[in-house]
C-alpha cells in the first residue's frame, strides 16, 4: 500500500506548499509514523467507499473546497447499502401481506362465531326468538 522512499521523496519535492511538504517529511521519513499513516490512510479509505456506496459523498453538506479532501468514487461492487434496502423492502413487503392475511383471519373468525353463537342459540334456547 505504501509508496517507495523514491515515490515520496519525488512527490514531496512536487510539493509547492510549504507548510504540507515539512508535514509530509515529519510523516513520510520515518518507518513508524509511515505506518501508522498507511494504517489511518486504509481507514480513511474504507470510511470514503462506504459514504460512496451509501450515496453520502455528493450530499449538500460534503461539497465543496472544505470537504473535498477526501472524497472516493463508488467502486463496481454491489453496495451493501443496496442490498439493506433490498431486504427490509422485502421484510417490509411480507409484514404487510401478513397484517392484511391476519385481518381477514380476524373478521372472519368474528363472524364465525357470531355465526355460530347465533345458530346454537336458535338451536338450544328457540323460545328466547
Amino acid at each position: 500500500m505504501s509508496a517507495s522512499d523514491a515515490d515520496i521523496a519525488r512527490a514531496i519535492a512536487r510539493c509547492e506548499n510549504q507548510a504540507v511538504k515539512a508535514a509530509a517529511e515529519n510523516v513520510l521519513r520515518v518507518e513508524s509514523r509511515k505506518r501508522e499513516y498507511d494504517q489511518l490512510y486504509g481507514t480513511l479509505t474504507g470510511i470514503g467507499l462506504l459514504r460512496a456506496r451509501m450515496g453520502l459523498s455528493h450530499a449538500p453538506y460534503w461539497k465543496g473546497s472544505v470537504a473535498n479532501d477526501f472524497s472516493i468514487s463508488a467502486d463496481g461492487e454491489y453496495a451493501r447499502y443496496a442490498e439493506l434496502k433490498a431486504k427490509v423492502g422485502r421484510a417490509v413487503r411480507v409484514h404487510d401481506a401478513w397484517q392484511q392475511v391476519r385481518r381477514v383471519m380476524l373478521w372472519g373468525g368474528g363472524i364465525s362465531l357470531a355465526t355460530g353463537a347465533g345458530v346454537a342459540l336458535l338451536m338450544f334456547a328457540p323460545d328466547l326468538f
